[in-house]
């Protein structure tokens, strides 16, 4: 049907349908085109955040065991000064750790 209609076409009017059509086909390629680049975009992002994540995991990680090294530190120097006979007082002072620190911890 549709050689049919081209061939009652003037030669301007089936050039104007052929221009359009290329036309058309450009615009495909076009939004193919855009489509594929913000997919990569997308990926790429997730990637990067994939990747900050990891490292922030692991940042967050040697923090909390720092923190919990220097915990620990004080809980055995505070064990160590109350059988030595230094008094609680004296200990939480020193140490920064709070009674109920050493309860929890078996220290006292």
């Amino acid at each position: 049907m549709y050689i049919y209609w081209a061939r009652d076409l003037k030669p301007t009017e089936l050039k104007r349908v052929l221009e359009r059509s290329k036309l058309e086909q450009y615009e495909e390629l076009t939004v193919t085109t855009a489509e594929r680049l913000i997919s990569e975009g997308i990926q790429q992002g997730v990637e990067k955040g994939k990747i900050e994540g990891k490292i922030e995991g692991k940042i967050e990680g040697k923090i909390e065991g720092k923190i919990e090294g220097k915990i620990e530190g004080k809980l055995e120097d505070a064990g160590k000064m109350l059988k030595k006979g230094i008094d609680l007082k004296t200990v939480l002072e020193i140490t920064g750790l709070s009674e109920k620190t050493l309860k929890e911890n078996g220290i006292l």
